[in-house]
């Protein structure tokens, strides 16, 4: 009687195994995004005004430079729990043509100007889709967005760093829309404004899906930062193509 117990039982869990929808609840992925940088900083310190300091023409910072990103996603049917880390890093070195304040200190014309911008930037999300059937999907999201940020400059006799970390909440909507032959495409974008200051992270992208719970993506994505805080000043901007593998177990 036991075993027959025993062995319905294990008919059981593998019939309603079967009967669920094939559906990965865990997905790691990794990106490789093409950047293009844009950025304008202006730090006060010590009642001296900052200098607004322009990292590509001013510094010699490169703009064009590539980052990896990883990010988990953890699927509970309709309710997804995520979270990202992409670690952002440029360094310059230029002779400035005219005198810049920073942070209270001045670097005078004609000096070499060593410079470093790091940028840890972490998210933890929830999306919730509203509609998600036959490869469509409609979500509203909510993230908490974590910068850790460091600037340096330095120069013969001055070296000032700058270190700042923010936590900033965002709202936004993420979609998808089932195409033939294995594929999909989709958009999301999450953001925040006040006051004449934004945060917008958006992106958009196709995807293939050439096997299960395999997909390849190449989209494009914009990471727009604009903050004035009295005589402070960050205005960031990052956009280019990316590359993507979704791995799903």
């Amino acid at each position: 009687m036991m075993k027959r117990m025993m062995l319905a039982a294990v008919l059981l869990a593998v019939s309603v195994f079967y009967a669920l929808p094939a559906e990965a609840i865990v997905h790691v992925e990794g990106r490789y995004w093409f950047t293009t940088l844009e950025s304008t900083v202006k730090a006060t310190d010590l009642g001296v005004i900052g200098s607004e300091i322009n990292l590509v023409d001013t510094l010699g910072v490169d703009d064009k430079k590539n980052f990896w990103e990883a990010r988990v996603d953890l699927n509970l049917g309709s309710h997804h729990l995520r979270y990202g880390y992409m670690p952002l890093s440029w360094d310059g070195q230029k002779t400035i043509t005219q005198s810049i304040n920073f942070d209270g200190k001045t670097y005078s014309a004609s000096a070499r100007v060593d410079s470093n911008l790091d940028i840890t930037y972490q998210r933890l999300g929830y999306r919730y889709n509203i509609i998600d059937t036959l490869g469509n999907q409609l979500g509203i999201i909510f993230d908490i967005k974590l910068f850790d940020i460091e600037a340096r400059l330095k120069t013969t006799g001055i070296d000032e760093s700058y270190s700042v970390t923010a936590p900033v909440p965002t709202i936004g909507l993420g979609a998808q829309i089932g195409l033939p032959f294995l594929f999909t495409v989709g958009a999301e974008v999450t953001g925040i404004a006040y006051s004449g200051n934004h945060l917008i992270d958006g992106e958009a992208a196709i995807n293939f899906n050439p096997i299960p719970f395999i997909t390849i993506s190449g989209g494009y994505r914009i990471f727009d930062l604009k903050v004035e805080d009295g005589d402070d000043k960050v205005d960031f901007s990052l956009k280019g193509p990316f590359l993507m593998v979704n791995a799903g177990f």
